[in-house]
Formats: structure tokens, sequence, C-alpha cells
């Protein structure tokens, strides 16, 4: 039979989740990514800009662009913007950073 597995041996170094990158570098990687695909989904890319605003517990990414291509950004009934907002939590969660994706209309 076996024992039972403790997190320690998950983490042999007994670190926590993101314990070994820096939190500000990670978060402006996340926000050139968010900013990098956004300006590949719309028309006129020198409009989207992405500006990132750190809370005491959860970080928010605000995408700004043209607001004739906020329906780019969005999606067919908010699929784009849903799995980018899925991407993007899965990156910073498995880091320990929370995160929202926000698009001002």
């Amino acid at each position: 039979m076996r024992d039972i597995e403790t997190p320690q041996d998950y983490h042999p170094q007994g670190k926590a989740k993101g314990a070994d990158i820096d939190p500000e570098a990670y978060r402006e990687e996340v926000r050139l990514l968010i900013e990098k695909i956004v300006r590949l989904l719309v028309d006129h890319p020198e409009t989207v800009t992405v500006t990132t605003m750190v809370g005491p517990k959860t970080t928010v990414y605000k995408v700004e662009c043209a607001q004739n291509n906020l329906g780019q950004v969005i999606g067919s009934q908010g699929k784009t913007i849903m799995g980018l907002r899925a991407v993007v939590h899965a990156m910073t969660a498995r880091n320990g950073i929370r995160s929202i994706v926000e698009i001002p209309v």
C-alpha cells in the first residue's frame, strides 16, 4: 500500500507556487502577451494599449482599442475575450497571481 503523499512530495524544496519568479516582471510579460494577441486580432493594431493596475490581491489588465475594433476583440457571443481571459487566468494562477482582463466599453 502507498503512503499518503504530502505537498512537499510535489515541491521537494518546499517552495510555494510562484516563489521563484519576480511578480512585477511576470505581470509585464503577461501584459505584453495580451497586447500582442489583441493587436493580431484587430484591423487597427496601432490603437491597442494594455494597462496594468495592481491591487492588494488582484491584477487588472485593461485592454483599450478603437471603438470599431471592440467587436473583433469581444468575438462572437464573447468567445474571443473569454478565451483570452481563460489563458491569462491560467498563466497567472499557476504563479499565485489573481488576474482580470477588462474591456471598457
